[in-house]
C-alpha cells in the first residue's frame, strides 16, 4: 500500500504557503524601495562632489 498525502494536508501546506507569501511580499518591496532610494541618493552625492556643488 503506498502511503501518500491526503487532500486535507495539501490544503494545509497551501493555505501556510500562502500566509507566508502574503507577509514576505510587501517586505520584500518596501526592502527594494529603500535601495532604490539609496542608490538615487548616491548618485546625487557623487554628483555633488564631481560639480563641486551643495544641493542640500
Amino acid at each position: 500500500m503506498k502511503k501518500a498525502f491526503t487532500m486535507i494536508e495539501l490544503i494545509f501546506v497551501i493555505v501556510i504557503l500562502g500566509i507566508l507569501a502574503a507577509v514576505a511580499i510587501p517586505k520584500f518591496l518596501g526592502v527594494a524601495q529603500q535601495a532604490h532610494e539609496a542608490n538615487l541618493k548616491t548618485f546625487v552625492g557623487t554628483l555633488n562632489r564631481k560639480l563641486n556643488i551643495q544641493l542640500w
